[in-house]
């Protein structure tokens, strides 16, 4: 994450950032067309994005586990002798 410190940004960010009850204002900066070009989010925000992250990333180790084959991982593994055969 890349860090700014808040009083270097204009008074318009600032004020909009430490309003009383910012949880569901998401704060977007939209480039000269109009495009979305980046999103300020609450910490609280911030958190529950984290922790679906996480629960996706362990979802995804959790099914390569439950996949993973280890004799057949194991019976195509090089040997010793492979590897020092594929030195000379």
């Amino acid at each position: 994450m890349r860090k700014i410190q808040l009083n270097v940004l204009p008074n318009e960010v600032v004020k909009l950032i430490t309003e009383e009850n910012p949880i569901y204002e998401d704060i977007g900066i939209l480039g000269d067309k109009g495009e979305l070009k980046g999103v300020v989010i609450t910490p609280e925000a911030y958190s529950y994005f984290l922790k679906k992250v996480e629960e996706d990333e362990d979802k995804e180790d959790l099914e390569f586990l439950d996949n993973f084959d280890s004799k057949n991982e194991l019976d195509s593994a090089q040997t010793l002798d492979d590897f020092l055969k594929d030195e000379d």
